[in-house]
């Protein structure tokens, strides 16, 4: 019964991975500001008018992609520290079933609230400027 489940985590695991290639390469190939694809529309921005923190991800992680990095920075600075940080949340959760395991990551709760002071600051500045 064990080795059946572990066999399941795996084919899951497997499928998470191709969704996640998927899911880039779709990134890579529309661009989110042509308005030409189907993304996701932030719905804070939409019921606000004003940006959140993720406002402009998805235009920044396709410029990413593309090399832009300047680029990718001015449309939301955050991508240099959210990209890395959830890659490396996925790899640890889609690798544990193969018997790779990657390092905790042990977050204090000073870092979250720091974290946390860090994006209000982002979203009041990128709002007012």
């Amino acid at each position: 019964m064990q080795t059946r489940l572990l066999l399941i985590y795996k084919l899951l695991s497997i499928i998470a991975f191709t969704l996640l290639g998927i899911g880039i390469y779709y990134f890579y190939a529309n661009d989110p500001s042509s308005g030409n694809a189907i993304f996701i529309a932030c719905v804070s921005k939409t019921i606000s008018g004003l940006d959140c923190p993720g406002c402009g991800a998805q235009r920044a992680f396709h410029e990413l992609l593309h090399g832009n990095l300047i680029k990718a920075a001015q449309l939301n600075l955050l991508i240099y520290f959210f990209t890395p940080l959830f890659l490396f949340i996925f790899f640890k959760l889609t690798l544990k079933p193969f018997n790779i395991n990657l390092p905790e990551i042990i977050i204090s709760t000073k870092w979250l609230i720091n974290l946390l002071v860090l994006m209000v600051l982002f979203t009041i500045i990128r709002n007012l400027i």
